[in-house]
């Protein structure tokens, strides 16, 4: 299982604004040659990006991409799947659709053409940029393209490790490049082993999207590895997850945007804290509860949100002064979401600030502020207080 943390950014901007090298024989695919296949329904009739994205991958990896989504926890339902049920009514909280965040990430694809954001949505999708991550890129690679966040990241794994107490000797922490994109190798590995492709399927998807992000506006660009999750394999029918260690990906995309809007002193921290977060959740059983679809999803984010906030706050910890911990709010203010019906309903902006808030109240309340709470106790704590954490703010 593994949880997204900012894809919904990438795919709302976009939509608005065997394990071997790659054989010699298959000869690259020009990205032209895609554009002129995709001209027809692009030039007089754009239609939806997230339907051509899905005809350019094709029905079986669509198909395996949604499947393998759903069995491992996949938070972004694609719109390919039935309408959700609403649990939650969105006319009951306040919530602007664009943050500081959004409008960074949609400054950085002005330049992109249809064709340019139907790729990258592909690639979103199937989430190329992070399974290629978690293959093929060296644990010890620096975080950020030039090591930026290399100690923030590397020293708060360290710290959180030892704060829950939970059997994290296993965990791992690897960095996401978006320039893996463009690694054909990489793709293929992606193609071969975790989607099933033929050899010949995943030479040509893998020459296909690295033709397209080869060129040197795409390299680097943060959007292509605008996420972080945890992620274990743990049980799963595929013997190339199963065999991935537990592990949290840090993209540099989503660092890199956080510093962009003034928050580069502790978005790696919260980012990486949160994603701990789930891993405590797996290790003590904690996503199983009588909620569903979204509200279940957004239970489990809410609590690693708060499991994130005790971390940072507490003096055995992070040991953030308030200051700090005001940014860590505005970080996870910027990526609450309004997507009601989705089941992965992240929180609203203001659900997440409330969590935060609560949890450093937690830390700044108790009689022994040396003590940490054992991880079941500090989620026994949350659940109590998950109704008044979720409810109706529009009015106030």
């Amino acid at each position: 299982m593994k949880k997204y943390l900012a894809w919904p950014v990438a795919l709302a901007t976009l939509g608005l604004t065997a394990m071997s090298v790659v054989p010699a024989e298959a000869a690259p695919v020009p990205v032209t040659s895609v554009q002129t296949q995709a001209a027809a329904s692009t030039a007089e009739e754009p239609g939806s990006l997230l339907e051509q994205a899905r005809a350019m991958l094709g029905p079986e990896i669509v198909a395996t991409a949604t499947a393998t989504a759903q069995r491992l926890g996949l938070e972004e339902a694609p719109a390919s799947t039935a309408a959700i049920l609403k649990a939650i009514d969105p006319e009951d909280y306040a919530c602007s659709p664009n943050t500081p965040l959004t409008d960074w990430v949609a400054g950085t694809i002005t330049d992109w053409t249809l064709l340019d954001r139907i790729f990258a949505l592909g690639a979103t999708l199937s989430n190329l940029t992070g399974y290629g991550s978690m293959i093929a890129t060296p644990a010890n690679s620096p975080y950020g393209l030039n090591g930026e966040f290399t100690t923030a990241v590397t020293h708060t794994f360290r710290d959180v490790k030892t704060f829950w107490d939970i059997q994290s000797a296993d965990i791992r922490i690897k960095p996401m490049h978006s320039a893996v994109l463009a690694d054909r190798t990489a793709l293929y590995q992606v193609f071969r082993t975790i989607y099933n492709r033929s050899d010949f399927d995943s030479t040509y998807f893998a020459n296909l999207y690295a033709s397209w992000a080869e060129q040197p506006k795409f390299r680097n660009h943060p959007l292509l590895s605008m996420n972080a999750y945890a992620f274990t394999g743990v049980g799963d029918p595929n013997p190339a997850l199963a065999a991935l260690p537990d592990q949290i990906v840090m993209g540099d995309g989503i660092m890199q945007a956080y510093q962009a809007i003034g928050l580069g002193d502790v978005a790696p921290q919260a980012i990486l804290s949160h994603e701990f977060g789930h891993h405590v959740q797996y290790e003590d059983g904690l996503f199983a509860s009588d909620l569903t679809g979204p509200e279940a999803t957004r239970r489990t984010e809410l609590m690693a949100d708060g499991f994130g906030a005790y971390f940072l706050s507490h003096s055995r910890g992070a040991s953030m002064q308030w200051k700090r911990v005001r940014l860590f709010d505005q970080v996870f203010y910027g990526i609450g979401d309004c997507n009601f019906s989705d089941a992965g309903h992240h929180g609203t902006p203001n659900q997440r600030l409330r969590t935060v808030e609560w949890a450093y109240s937690v830390v700044t309340g108790a009689p022994d502020q040396g003590h940490i709470l054992p991880s079941l106790a500090f989620a026994g704590l949350f659940d109590a207080k998950l109704p008044a954490l979720v409810a109706p703010d529009a009015g106030s």
